[in-house]
């Protein structure tokens, strides 16, 4: 599994990198770091701008080796870790544009969960590279800590659930993990049909025995998916979205019912088919 880290060397994105690095004790990973120098900056800010471009990569190159060596000295198993340093003006396209050049499985970023999360994440890095990205993003909280992942809650509203699960299965067969299907059903327009006898044809389906379908009663998504969350004391909450509002959300009002989901749960996102 090929995991690419965007990272500007703040304790935010060493998180995402120690989760992966741990993740790696589990599975068979390779790592690379992207680091992104800004040249957004003010024209008159560029002035003489050769020398300035070469002593902030030499200043860059100085610190991603640094970060790789305390990678190295806080770790014993080996890792197979690259970089890659770029410049640009738009971190979303150049962690897109790396990813496909690379073959890269997943894009892990470090998130901020705290008060003021629409200015703190929604506002920043986290939400163009989701916007972008084709491939998925797996969002580590900055109180997050890998502990293996057993439990993962998928958030389905029942369209293109084979479609989705086909994504999901190889990765929580890697894992061992529970896939706990959650639909929310807000206006008693639930699932049509036998929910247990879907589950049965699931499991056949997908030679997977760990999934388990539960639909709950409530008004709000929000709501349900946090309460279930911490019903079932998942490791991770998968979904598919092709909008970071609805994730934004989810994670503005986790902070005000004070749950686990926002501040130690991994999220993992896909883009929805349109």
């Amino acid at each position: 599994m090929r995991i690419l880290i965007p990272t500007d060397f703040s304790e935010l994105s060493k998180v995402a990198i120690q989760y992966a690095v741990d993740l790696s004790k589990d599975l068979e990973v390779e790592l690379k770091l992207l680091h992104v120098i800004d040249t957004s900056a003010p024209s008159r800010a560029r002035v003489g701008s050769n020398k300035l471009q070469e002593a902030i990569k030499a200043s860059s190159e100085r610190a991603m080796k640094e970060l790789l060596a305390s990678i190295e000295k806080d770790n014993t198993h080996k890792i197979d870790i690259s970089y890659e340093i770029t410049s640009g003006t738009s971190i979303g396209k150049y962690v897109e544009t790396t990813a496909l050049k690379n073959d890269i499985d997943i894009v892990c970023i470090g998130t901020k969960g705290a008060s003021g999360l629409k200015k703190i994440l929604f506002g920043s890095n986290a939400a163009s590279i989701i916007e972008n990205s084709s491939i998925p993003v797996l969002t580590i909280p900055e109180f997050a800590r890998y502990k293996g992942i057993k439990n993962i809650v998928y958030s389905s509203d029942f369209y293109n659930l084979e479609k989705e699960l086909d994504l999901i299965i190889p990765f929580a067969k890697l894992m061992d993990a529970w896939i706990q299907i959650l639909h929310i059903d807000k206006a008693d327009e639930g699932f049509e049909g036998d929910l247990q006898q879907k589950e049965k044809s699931l499991i056949k389906d997908f030679s997977y025995q760990k999934i388990k379908m539960t639909e709950l009663k409530i008004n709000s998504v929000v709501l349900g998916i946090n309460k279930f969350v911490a019903d079932v004391d998942a490791d991770m909450v998968i979904m598919f979205t092709h909008h970071t509002n609805f994730i934004e959300k989810v994670f503005q009002q986790s902070v005000t019912q004070n749950t686990a989901f926002q501040t130690r749960i991994p999220l993992f996102t896909f883009q929805k088919e349109a």
